[in-house]
C-alpha cells in the first residue's frame, strides 16, 4: 500500500536541499576567489622582481622604480639636453624611446643654430617639437661657444624645479636601453656622471689661468655629462672660471709647417686648448666637488686615430657608425662593457652603483641616420637587455 506524504513535508525538504546547494556553491566561490587572489599576488611578485627594467638595478633603485610607477605627475624628471646643428637625424629612435615613457618623467631642450625651429616638417619625434632654445648661439667646434651652448641649455632646464638630472647629448647619440631602465639607472645615483681625469702629459693648461684655475685643478674628459641639480646650478652661476676659459683656453689653428714655426718662433708657448674637454671637469675640481661625481661618462664613443695630414699631424676622433656597423652585435658589445681603462692615470674602474656592477653606458655615439633606421628595426632585441 502506497504511503502518503504528509502535507507540508515535501516543500520543507526541497527548501533544505536548495539551501545546501547554495551553501556548497558559496564555499566553492570563496575558494576560487582565494586562489585567484593568491595567483595575482604571485604574478605581481614575479613582475616586480623579474621585469627587465628593474632586475639589474640596485635594490634601493628597484624600490624607487616601484614607487615611481605610482607617480602622480609631481616626481623628479630627467632633462634631456641636445646640442644639434639643425635637424636631429636619429629622431626616429628617440620617438620610440620617449613613446614608451611617461611624459611627467622627462623634459627636452635643444640647442640648434639661431632661428631653427623644430616642426612636424623637419622631425619625426613629437618630443622635439618646438623644444629649441630661443636664445641659442652659433656654435663652433673647439671654441668656447660650445660651452656657452651647454650653459644655456642648463639655464633653461633649471627653470623647471622638477628637473633633477641633466643629460647632455649630441645629435648623433642613441639610447641603448628603454626609458624606464635609463630613468632608474640615472636616478639611483645621488652623484653626477662626469668623465674627469688628470692628464699628466696634457699641455692644454695655460699658466695665465692660474689666478682662477690652479694647475693641480686642471682636468680633462668627455663633454657628455649627467649632472645633479646642484652641479647644474654651479655651472650656470659660474662667472670666473668660464670667463678665464674664454680668454685663455682657445683652439689654435696650426699651419701645415707648424713644426718648423714652433722650432724657430717659439710657437710652443701657445696652447691649443679645447674648452669643452676641460670646463665642466675643471669647474667641479675648483669648487671642490669631485667627491660628488662618478668619474665616468654614460655616453660611449669609439675612438680612432686619423691618418696624418700633409703637415704630419694626426689626431683621435670618434668613429661614425654607419648602416653596416649598426648591428645588434655592436649594441650588445657596448652593453657588455663593465669597466673602463684610463691610460692617462693608469687606472681601470669597474662601473658600479651602490656597490653593484653595472653596464657602463646608457647612450652611444656617433650614429648616422641610415644606422638609426637599421637599429629601429632591431630595437626590440636589445633595449630590454640588461
Amino acid at each position: 500500500m502506497k504511503r502518503r506524504v504528509p502535507p507540508g513535508l515535501l516543500p520543507r525538504w526541497k527548501w533544505m536541499a536548495t539551501g545546501l546547494l547554495f551553501m556548497g556553491l558559496g564555499v566553492m566561490l570563496v575558494v576560487f576567489l582565494k586562489m585567484q587572489q593568491q595567483t595575482l599576488k604571485l604574478v605581481h611578485h614575479h613582475q616586480l622582481h623579474h621585469s627587465p627594467e628593474f632586475s639589474f638595478l640596485p635594490k634601493s633603485s628597484r624600490q624607487r622604480g616601484e614607487n615611481s610607477s605610482k607617480n602622480d605627475g609631481n616626481g623628479d624628471k630627467l632633462a634631456f639636453l641636445f646640442i644639434a646643428r639643425h635637424s636631429i637625424p636619429l629622431d626616429i629612435l628617440w620617438e620610440h624611446f620617449f613613446l614608451e615613457s611617461q611624459k611627467h618623467k622627462y623634459s627636452v631642450y635643444i640647442h640648434a643654430r639661431p632661428g631653427y625651429v623644430y616642426t612636424t616638417e623637419n622631425t619625426q619625434c613629437r618630443s622635439f617639437l618646438n623644444r629649441q632654445l630661443k636664445n641659442s648661439v652659433q656654435v663652433e667646434w673647439g671654441e668656447a661657444s660650445m660651452v656657452e651652448a651647454e650653459r644655456l641649455l642648463l639655464a633653461e632646464a633649471l627653470q623647471d624645479p622638477l628637473n633633477q638630472r641633466f643629460i647632455l647629448l649630441s645629435d648623433s647619440c642613441i639610447p641603448l636601453y628603454n626609458f624606464d631602465y635609463t630613468y632608474n639607472y640615472v636616478m639611483s645615483s645621488p652623484k653626477s656622471f662626469v668623465d674627469s681625469f688628470l692628464h699628466t702629459r696634457d699641455d692644454q693648461y695655460n699658466p695665465k689661468m692660474r689666478n682662477v684655475v690652479l694647475r693641480e685643478k686642471w682636468r680633462k674628459g668627455s663633454q657628455w655629462f649627467v649632472l645633479i641639480r646642484s652641479h647644474a646650478q654651479a655651472v650656470v652661476s659660474d662667472s670666473s672660471v668660464f670667463a678665464i676659459f674664454q680668454k685663455h683656453c682657445r683652439k689654435m689653428l696650426l699651419p701645415e709647417n707648424w713644426r718648423e714655426i714652433a722650432s724657430t718662433n717659439k710657437t710652443h708657448e701657445n696652447h691649443n686648448c679645447i674648452p669643452d674637454e676641460h670646463y665642466i671637469q675643471t669647474l667641479i675640481a675648483v669648487k671642490n666637488k669631485e667627491a660628488e661625481i662618478e668619474r665616468r661618462t654614460l655616453t660611449y664613443s669609439q675612438w680612432e686615430q686619423t691618418k696624418k695630414d700633409k703637415g704630419g699631424r694626426r689626431g683621435w676622433h670618434p668613429m661614425t657608425f654607419n648602416f653596416a656597423a649598426a648591428t645588434v652585435e655592436t649594441i650588445r658589445a657596448i652593453q657588455d662593457i663593465y669597466k673602463i681603462h684610463y691610460e692617462a692615470e693608469a687606472r681601470t674602474d669597474l662601473c658600479s652603483l651602490e656597490g653593484e656592477a653595472m653596464p657602463c653606458y646608457l647612450f652611444a655615439r656617433k650614429f648616422n641616420r641610415a644606422a638609426g633606421f637599421r637599429l629601429l628595426d632591431q630595437v626590440a632585441s636589445y633595449e630590454n637587455r640588461v
